[in-house]
């Protein structure tokens, strides 16, 4: 265990993300590669990337690298697909994750038995819906991504080591902030109710939360409800034969389309879209893919770049000790990104694109511009 990676959304860090950072401690460097704007629910990241780099870094992170959009805004396949790919292509040997039971040979047991989604497409209900169809209850919600780290380092880069810890305090997704660990949806619905969880977060990171809000407040994905709806009602019916677009298949646009004209708000729209087979993460995505104006091949494509949101003086020795072998390159501005051809163009247009939207957001609190060149935070 020379070079750890961890795949993470830190949206907000707490304490569960620091006991992991600790338990890979020993390592030479631990390499985080996390989610920007937006996250795998669709929804917009409730602080900037740059801020979540930093408490990750002042928690024991040793460099903070961004998966690209849409990838960190997919569904758990592309996702973990995405986060492999890009850890391995900077040079990390081993992968550590949270699970809920830190059982390998289980969670490898039950990746092996998980949808083949290699030979078909994605199913249209969703990954939580085909696992609990074809695993039934043995696996949770939150071991879904576990099986497919997995299946990802098998199928990209089976040199990586697993590393599974077992995760403890309150339960996954549970919106009940009380006991050990309380994970990152209590505390999204702690400052939904406007409740300070300066107290619940990790200490190193409490200063920095609390500036970071004061400074730009928290993102609501809800303030993209009018653009959404404007969206539909004046496009939505023209591309409803658009097979291309990202999680818009198997009728779903045509849902949203008919949603919109009833809907009065996001949160109306996302509940009357909604059935067992639209999962309310998977409306979400498509809503944000068909804003953005992302197609099916960005998600099967590599990460063509990473952005480096932050490092210590040991992230920086990582990246100069591995960049001989790097296969995804490192960016520190935008300029860099011109010189890598075609796929890099793209997902840099992705990500400006992603960018504009959590701007709004983010209530006008930062500026396309902004997100795009802040530049990365430097630690000793």
């Amino acid at each position: 265990m020379k070079y750890v990676g961890i795949i993470a959304e830190y949206n907000p860090f707490h304490g569960g993300h620091a006991r992991l950072l600790e338990a890979v401690r020993h390592a030479e460097a631990v390499v985080c590669v996390m989610s920007g704007a937006f996250v795998q629910r669709g929804e917009a990241a409730i602080l900037p990337p740059h801020v979540r780099a930093e408490m990750a870094l002042a928690a024991g992170a040793d460099i903070v690298l961004e998966l690209p959009f849409p990838f960190a805004a997919s569904s758990a396949r592309y996702f973990a697909t995405a986060g492999v790919r890009a850890l391995s292509g900077v040079g990390v040997d081993t992968l550590a994750f949270g699970s809920e039971t830190g059982d390998l040979a289980r969670l490898g047991s039950l990746a092996d038995k998980a949808p083949d989604y290699a030979r078909r497409e994605m199913p249209e209900q969703g990954d939580a819906a085909a696992y609990f169809d074809t695993l039934g209850d043995t696996v949770s919600s939150n071991d879904i991504l576990a099986v497919e780290y997995l299946r990802a380092i098998k199928r990209e880069a089976p040199f990586l080591t697993p590393f599974a810890l077992k995760r403890e305090g309150t339960p996954y997704r549970a919106a009940d902030n009380e006991g050990a660990y309380p994970g990152a949806t209590a505390l999204r619905a702690a400052l939904a109710r406007g409740e300070d969880i300066g107290a619940l977060l990790h200490p190193a990171t409490r200063e920095i939360f609390a500036d970071a809000v004061e400074k730009y407040g928290i993102a609501d994905t809800a303030r993209l409800g009018d653009a959404f709806l404007a969206f539909l009602r004046g496009s939505g019916a023209a591309l409803a034969s658009e097979a291309a677009i990202a999680e818009c298949g198997g009728g779903l646009l045509e849902r949203l389309v008919r949603a919109a004209a009833e809907a009065t708000d996001y949160q109306s729209l996302c509940g009357r879209a909604a059935t067992k087979r639209y999962t309310d993460g998977r409306i979400r995505r498509a809503l944000l893919c068909l804003l953005a104006g992302v197609k099916k091949e960005d998600l099967q494509a590599h990460p063509a770049y990473l952005r480096l949101l932050g490092a210590n003086a040991r992230g920086r020795e990582f990246l100069a000790a591995t960049a001989r072998r790097h296969t995804v390159p490192v960016v520190t501005k935008p300029a860099e990104i011109k010189a890598l051809g075609a796929a890099a163009d793209r997902q840099r247009a992705l990500a400006l694109a992603a960018d504009g939207l959590y701007a709004i957001a983010a209530g006008g609190a930062l500026t396309p511009h902004t997100l795009q060149t802040m530049p990365p935070i430097l630690k000793k």
